[in-house]
């Protein structure tokens, strides 16, 4: 709750364990019910780093001038403990308390300004010192603190080290966070490590998991320090080092970082206000190149989506028709707008196929439709990628639609392989995929050639002659070239005049 400020008793003995300060930890007494104070102060909050015993109540204050919104990792949907969240800024003549119930390692931020961050390790009541093993990032850490951990890892051994621990962990099957979403979390750990005055090497690795590393990136950066010339600069050494691909989840990345989250107060409920900001900026820099702008544009309509999904800041979705605030866009921009509201309609069927045909039939345009059939099922993918059968999006798509548009259907499965399976390993899913008996003849054909397209778009000449190995006689004709014409090939959007 909101209170005004009171006089606390701070204790702030500070002892170094694992390379790190913690706060607190050899003044711990038993029981519970001691009351800590963290401060935002211009620099971060203090005490940076704390350890309390569960029952204990830590209130956030702040010397700034302004309000702040102190809430549980990740930003922006504070689920890794919900309870630590205000709901609201907090104003600066006053404080927020939250007493922590549940042990382990506890990661917040200012949701209002997310450079600034802290860390709270809450011991069981009766534990000893070296139980803190159990809680510090690092040791044994799984399920929600995954992200952390992952964090962790880029902060202490870099980058690639965190991409190895990722997929060590998808090859066990104990992988407890989707891979877009963990590449995500590396590249905000590696802005960290950035605005620090660290540099770190463009590799392969960032371009795993669709890209993720520089959607997290590039949304930290500009939201801090909007340095247009310095983005663009940035994302034209990805493109020397990852080629087009790269430049274009860049540029995704340019869209994501122009567009506030949280809104402005001010906005909340007013969808055009929340991505004019963005809008604005993509049209300047990229308003000359439909293709630019849309992936600029995809990057701005994904945070509002998202927002409405949660129901946040006055959003909402309209469950009978999701692309609503969709359809009062500007024609230009409804294939980025309906191609980042296509992955809430995967929410809303809850993943179902056979409700999903009654939404892409409302839609009216044809190339619109035949975008969001293409997206739901990529999106549904992430839910069932640790599987070994995937036969029931065969059934699905054959039973609940014909022709071009069961094609588009089954392409989209086919893509949900790449930025939710296993990185570099994503072609042993697939491949098992179209090997399976629920294939009708014409239709496993289909199958291994678009995967095969998918996979030379993303895999090296060398490695691709290993896969084609792998490939039954019958269709290695389409290992090295293609001899269908891909499933979703719509470049009559990107043909759309940019006046």
């Amino acid at each position: 709750m909101l209170k005004k400020p009171i006089v606390y008793i701070i204790f702030l003995i500070t002892i170094l364990i694992g390379g790190g300060l913690l706060y607190g930890v050899n003044q711990l007494l038993r029981g519970s019910g001691k009351e800590y104070i963290v401060e935002l102060r211009k620099d971060g909050f203090y005490p940076g780093e704390l350890i309390i015993r569960t029952g204990d109540t830590v209130t956030f204050t702040s010397s700034r001038p302004e309000a702040f919104w102190p809430a549980s990792d990740p930003h922006p949907i504070h689920d890794y403990l919900s309870a630590l969240d205000p709901g609201r800024p907090v104003p600066p003549d006053n404080e927020w308390s939250y007493t922590f119930q549940a042990p382990g390692t506890w990661r917040y931020h200012d949701h209002l300004e997310v450079s600034s961050r802290g860390e709270i390790t809450v011991l069981n009541v009766d534990s000893n010192l070296e139980d803190t093993a159990a809680v510090v990032p690092g040791k044994y850490c799984e399920g929600k603190c995954f992200d952390e951990l992952i964090k962790h890892i880029v902060k202490k051994e870099g980058i690639e080290a965190a991409y190895a621990f990722f997929t060590k962990k998808f090859a066990s099957g104990k992988l407890p966070a989707a891979c877009h979403w963990t590449a995500h979390q590396i590249g905000e750990a590696a802005y960290e490590i950035f605005r620090e005055g660290e540099t770190f090497p463009i590799t392969y690795a960032t371009s795993y998991c669709a890209y993720g590393f520089y959607h997290g990136f590039l949304e930290s950066l500009l939201r801090e320090n909007p340095d247009v010339d310095y983005a663009l600069s940035f994302c034209e050494r990805v493109e020397e080092q990852l080629g087009e691909r790269g430049l274009w989840n860049c540029y995704h990345g340019i869209g994501h970082g122009f567009t506030e989250d949280p809104p402005d107060p001010l906005v909340w409920g007013d969808f055009e206000a929340m991505i004019k900001p963005g809008i604005e900026m993509c049209e300047f820099l990229f308003g000359d190149s439909f293709r630019d702008l849309s992936l600029c544009l995809t990057g701005v309509f994904t945070v509002p989506a998202g927002f409405a999904l949660e129901g946040k800041y006055g959003l909402s979705l309209d469950l009978e028709d999701p692309f609503t605030y969709c359809q009062s866009q500007p024609y230009r921009y409804h294939k980025a707008c309906y191609g980042e509201f296509a992955p809430k309609l995967a929410n809303i069927i809850d993943s179902d196929f056979s409700r999903l045909p009654k939404y892409i039939e409302k839609i009216k345009d044809e190339k619109t439709r035949r975008l969001v059939l293409w997206v739901v099922p990529s999106v549904m993918m992430e839910r069932d990628i640790m599987n070994n059968d995937h036969s029931s999006y065969i059934y699905g798509c054959r039973e609940n639609f014909t022709g071009r548009l069961r094609n588009i259907c089954f392409g989209g499965a086919i893509l949900g392989f790449f930025p939710h399976g296993e990185p570099e390993r994503q072609y042993v899913k697939l491949l098992r995929f179209c090997a399976s008996g629920a294939w009708s003849s014409d239709e496993q054909e289909l199958c291994y050639a678009e995967a095969l397209r998918q996979m030379r778009q993303r895999y090296t000449h060398e490695k691709m002659n290993k896969i084609c190995e792998l490939v039954p006689s019958t269709y290695q004709r389409h290992c090295l070239k293609q001899h269908f014409e891909a499933i979703y090939n719509d470049p009559s959007f990107d043909e759309i005049s940019i006046q």
